[in-house]
């Protein structure tokens, strides 16, 4: 880290989040363009305003610069270098990437696809997977996952290389109950593929978000298609399934798979349980390594002795 007394360090209001935007994106090695720091800081505040501050922190000697790139780091050339080849690399697996989202908008009961983690923000790591976020149908989201798994068992011989579909929600139940700079970046960075109104309707009930990105307006449509995707032969199978005994096998599906958990991860606390693999009716979340809290602890230790 550079070299500075930071027991000394008492910050503006808009020093204190331009800093603290730099150090969240630090906890990934991710170095950041001015641009990138105006949409994801938490005030309200310009182009011109970011930049003054950014010119103060490098004088108080927090923070370096680049090549246009703003990180903590002194040694930079490996992130910045290693920030270009997850581009380049996320650039080039572009039409996979959008073939595979296709794809799955086509499955039974899904709504609304979008691409989640890393890729939505254009970064792909040589060893990524492909995340995506998935809108089902009320009623049927552990059936539509329970397919999604079978498919990617059975045909990718269970690869989640392009096929990780790790967060589920259904159209009844679109708010993210966790409401923090992770949560609120991951929803902000979504990048949809399918039903244009869906999707805008999940930003509105999670317009929380805006309270801590309010910079942050435009998402990337690059892959949007208005409507839901056509589903051809996979329409059969949501009209045999799409009354009673779809119900039931999707409390069947869900019943299986919260036991399953249970028994994989018995040393997570009920607390931890539900932040990681919150599994209810109209929500499946499989995070077991426990990203969300260790990137807020991680962001929380490079925060501590900054005063504001």
């Amino acid at each position: 880290m550079i070299a500075v007394d930071l027991d000394k360090v008492t910050l503006t209001k808009g020093q204190y989040a331009v800093y603290s935007c730099i150090c969240y994106f630090d906890v990934f090695r991710y170095p950041v363009r001015p641009t990138q720091i105006l949409d994801f800081v938490n005030f309200k505040t310009t182009q011109s305003q970011v930049n003054l501050i950014l010119n103060e922190l490098v004088e108080l000697k927090l923070i370096s610069e680049a090549n246009g790139f703003y990180f903590l780091e002194k040694d930079n050339a490996n992130f910045i270098a290693k920030r270009s080849d997850s581009e380049t690399r996320c650039l080039k697996k572009e039409k996979v990437i959008k073939r595979y989202a296709n794809f799955i908008s086509r499955f039974p009961f899904v709504e609304s696809v979008c691409i989640s983690g890393s890729c939505s923000k254009g970064l792909l790591e040589d060893d990524g997977d492909i995340d995506y976020f998935i809108i089902t149908s009320p009623n049927k989201l552990w059936l539509c996952r329970s397919i999604l798994i079978a498919f990617k068992k059975i045909f990718l011989f269970n690869s989640k290389k392009y096929f990780c579909v790790n967060y589920l929600v259904d159209s009844n139940n679109l708010e993210i109950p966790d409401k923090n700079i992770f949560v609120a970046t991951e929803v902000r960075t979504l990048v949809p593929i399918t039903n244009k109104a869906l999707f805008e309707k999940f930003l509105d009930t999670n317009k929380w978000t805006n309270d801590l990105l309010p910079n942050k307006q435009a998402y990337n449509s690059t892959f949007l298609k208005e409507e839901k995707a056509t589903k051809y032969f996979f329409k059969v199978v949501e009209v045999l399934f799409g009354g009673k005994l779809g119900d039931k096998l999707d409390k069947k599906c869900f019943d299986l798979t919260l036991s399953s958990w249970q028994k994989k991860f018995p040393n997570f606390s009920k607390e931890d349980f539900d932040l990681n693999l919150r599994s209810r009716k109209n929500v499946s979340k499989h995070h077991p390594r426990g990203y969300q809290k260790k990137v807020l602890s991680e962001l929380s230790n490079r925060l501590e002795k900054i005063n504001c």
